[in-house]
């Protein structure tokens, strides 16, 4: 079982991850105290990808005075559909960075554009006590469900305290294969921890219901979104509290 700040995650509940998406300091903090003040919230992504690379280090110290629950910090590259035009040495540079600033509890890693760093950015990572989210990310397509289940079981293998993928239905039927998937990875790793949705509008139905397939975290807003499809944070959790995963 992962548990962190005595939080435990799990599929049988769910937990609500509420973006922190700003382009600016002032908003950024007004975000944070939103998110610390919300008993829907009960962690946070800290998304950095839309401040500037200067910014990044002051976002995470000032993040973390206000916030007294749970952090992820991701930066989301270009490639993966984030705003930061990153090459892959820049991003290990920028993400060993936030580490030796600390206090985060999860850093967020690029499954495919931090492919030649994984190894040293885990290790890293497990030196300052921080847990590791793999992640990939498809704006465009919802891939094959042989592929998106080996791709969580891939990211389990090389050491993801939990695997992590988005990608976008064109269909409801591409919805529906995002949850077998991530039911297949949660039979073949019954060990593993996973975080999964579909995009948009269509797949909006993944983010409530993905703990029956395994999923044991989802993303809800406060307002401000991060990606296509997430529903309000106050909105999961009558949904989760109802289905009987609260």
């Amino acid at each position: 079982m992962l548990t962190v700040r005595d939080m435990e995650f799990s599929p049988t509940r769910p937990r609500i991850i509420v973006p922190l998406f700003a382009r600016d300091l002032m908003s950024l903090r007004a975000q944070t105290a939103a998110a610390e003040a919300s008993p829907f919230a009960e962690l946070a992504e800290l998304r950095l990808d839309p401040l500037p690379r200067e910014s990044y280090t002051d976002a995470l110290c000032a993040v973390r005075a206000a916030l007294h629950k749970p952090l992820i910090v991701t930066i989301r590259t270009a490639a993966e559909g984030g705003e930061a035009p990153f090459t892959p040495d820049a991003y290990r540079d920028a993400c060993l960075q936030l580490l030796q600033a600390g206090g985060m509890d999860f850093l967020d890693i690029e499954w495919l554009p931090a492919a030649a760093h994984r190894a040293a950015l885990l290790a890293a990572a497990h030196e300052k006590n921080v847990r590791i989210i793999f992640s990939e990310h498809h704006f465009d397509v919802t891939p094959a469900t042989d592929a998106m289940t080996e791709t969580l079981l891939a990211m389990q293998r090389a050491g993801a305290d939990i695997a992590k993928l988005a990608v976008m239905p064109h269909t409801a039927a591409d919805a529906a294969r995002l949850l077998q998937a991530t039911a297949q990875a949660a039979d073949a790793c019954p060990d593993g921890h996973f975080l999964t949705m579909s995009m948009g509008k269509l797949g909006e139905v993944t983010r409530f219901c993905g703990g029956a397939f395994g999923s044991c975290a989802t993303f809800g807003t406060l307002g401000t979104a991060s990606a296509p499809g997430q529903p309000a944070a106050a909105a999961l959790y009558d949904w989760l509290q109802k289905s009987g995963r609260t």
